[in-house]
């Protein structure tokens, strides 16, 4: 079986791929530029022509700031990729009492990256 198809299958190996670069703010040129591959096998693995190896895994996950385990977590399908992760967290927020908002506030800062 060849490595790379001309025909796109977007998988959810795929899909979480483009999901976490997206979540993580960078452009397929960003993204190969901190990973170290070439813009070209980061898209061809978003669209399904290439399979996701370990060897992408390596190179791509810490360049995305994402795990393992949040990968597989999304690509197995075990959890749903959010549709519009600015909408589902407002949406979450909105739920939370004012003594949880102030709970919440602290632990959302500590992990800002601007901090």
């Amino acid at each position: 079986m060849s490595k790379k198809s001309g025909q796109k299958h977007k998988t959810k190996e795929s899909r979480t791929l483009q999901f976490l670069r997206q979540q993580a703010g960078l452009s397929t040129r960003g993204a190969a530029k901190a990973s170290g591959l070439k813009d070209g096998i980061i898209n061809h693995l978003e669209h399904g022509r290439v399979r996701v190896h370990p060897h992408h895994l390596e190179a791509l996950l810490p360049a995305y700031g994402a795990t393992r385990k949040t990968y597989e977590m999304f690509a197995s399908g075990k959890v749903p990729l959010p549709q519009d992760l600015r909408k589902e967290c407002l949406e979450i927020v909105q739920e939370m009492s004012p003594g949880q908002l102030q709970t919440a506030h602290p632990v959302l800062q500590s992990l800002s990256k601007n901090n």
